[in-house]
């Protein structure tokens, strides 16, 4: 399952993409505009400040900036960096078959719906959502 954590974190970036390269940011403005708890927006800013994704400085002139390209960024690296290995059913996360592996009908359609999902999470990136307005949204985006 993907976190509310993820989430947030796919919402920040998308924030951050929106203000423009280079611009910096307040995570308090990004927790308003996205409605993100205080508590978390730190912890994800700090999560994406490890990966490289964003920097940040102190101070009164200080702020939040996105370093990456959004387009580069996709959902999967997104829920991966904060979720770990993205899985539908614990089945396909193990590294041992499961005692049932041999005579599990549901296993092979596990694999199949995993493999699509994770395909379009990997071809949505930070940049698409950004371009995107909520109200337009529109399907064909993950086509």
């Amino acid at each position: 399952m993907i976190t509310k954590k993820a989430e947030y974190a796919v919402a920040a970036l998308t924030d951050l993409a929106r203000q423009g390269e280079g611009v910096q940011t307040t995570t308090r403005a990004i927790a308003l505009r996205q409605r993100i708890p205080n508590n978390l927006i730190v912890q994800i800013i700090g999560t994406l400040r490890e990966a490289g994704w964003v920097s940040s400085t102190r101070g009164p002139a200080g702020g939040v900036a996105l370093t990456r390209n959004p387009a580069e960024i996709s959902l999967r690296k997104v829920i991966e960096l904060l979720d770990g290995p993205i899985g539908i059913t614990r089945c396909l996360l193990q590294d041992k078959p499961c005692r049932d592996q041999v005579s599990c009908a549901l296993r092979g359609v596990w694999a199949e719906a995993q493999d699509r999902m994770l395909e379009v999470l990997e071809r949505v990136t930070i940049g698409d959502l950004a371009r995107v307005e909520v109200e337009n949204w529109k399907p064909d985006l993950l086509s």
